[in-house]
């Protein structure tokens, strides 16, 4: 396989919601370009298209939360896929509760959450990394993360 895009199509990721904002005033999006940077502190990366309207969001509030999705919660994650322009109030109307720590949305039917402050932005390309550090985190003790592998959801940019 020489084909770039085809190579890295076959990466495999988790499948997430990431939120941010305050209450339903913000943005949620399913997500698979995360991963963890950090122990000590623990930290994770994302990376959004500079184009997404959660962008604005991401600077503004410092903070997001990465809403954790158990294998065969493909619907919760289809819930939030979409068109990344503005305009798309993805949590109106939306059952979110506060964060522990930084506030930010948390979604309902999620198995569990990264609550992170972003300590650090860097722009490669099209994308910002986001990186933020997980200030609180809670999973179901059975969950298997959905990943790439396990359902039909891929993103390749």
């Amino acid at each position: 396989m020489k084909d770039t895009k085809a190579v890295l199509k076959k990466l495999e990721y988790g499948i997430y919601v990431v939120s941010m904002g305050k209450g339903t005033e913000g943005n949620a999006f399913t997500a698979s370009w995360l991963t963890q940077v950090s122990s000590e502190p623990p930290a994770v990366a994302i990376s959004v298209n500079n184009r997404h309207q959660s962008t604005r969001y991401l600077k503004e509030t410092r903070a997001f939360v990465v809403n954790l999705l158990g294998e065969g919660q493909e619907g919760v994650a289809k819930t939030y896929y979409g068109p990344a322009e503005s305009g798309y109030e993805k949590l109106a109307g939306t059952s979110v509760t506060d964060s522990p720590v930084t506030g930010s949305p948390m979604i309902p039917g999620a198995s569990g959450y990264l609550d992170c402050k972003i300590i650090e932005m860097v722009e490669v390309g099209n994308h910002t990394i986001y990186i933020g550090e997980v200030k609180a985190a809670e999973l179901d003790k059975d969950t298997q993360i959905m990943t790439t592998t396990n359902s039909n959801l891929h993103y390749t940019g």
